[in-house]
């Protein structure tokens, strides 16, 4: 039982070499082949980095939004959100034209929460469409 435990532990060990040694997620390369759309937003709103989407801009405190492609379907896809800093809570307010982006087509619009006061606040975000 013990030797299972310490080859587990090990294994897990390996694994954080591998991913430390490949880089971290800021860092990787965002042409991820399962990912229909990908971004990497600033907390002014620029676009580090991407994959299928056009642009990104900062609407108001807080308040993003992130055009994807034409061609990818954002209606029912799985959008996952990743804080690129700590105390910030991004999360997705419209999936559909919203006044917030004016109203543009295929744009999904995030805003950002603190986690400690619940009010807006800037901060950037990973963005993963599948």
């Amino acid at each position: 039982m013990l030797r299972r435990a310490l080859a587990g532990c090990l294994a897990l060990a390996a694994a954080g070499l591998v991913t430390t040694a490949a880089g971290t997620a800021a860092h990787a390369d965002i042409r991820a082949p399962f990912a229909r759309a990908a971004a990497i937003v600033d907390p002014d709103g620029a676009l580090i980095d991407e994959k299928n989407v056009y642009r990104s801009w900062r609407s108001g405190t807080g308040q993003y939004c992130v055009q994807v492609a034409h061609y990818v379907d954002t209606r029912e896809a799985l959008i996952q959100l990743t804080p690129r800093h700590v105390g910030r809570l991004p999360f997705i307010a419209y999936r559909f034209p919203s006044e917030q982006c004016g109203r543009q087509i295929n744009t999904i619009a995030v805003e950002v929460i603190s986690v400690r006061s619940g009010s807006r606040v800037d901060g950037g975000f990973d963005m993963l469409i599948s």
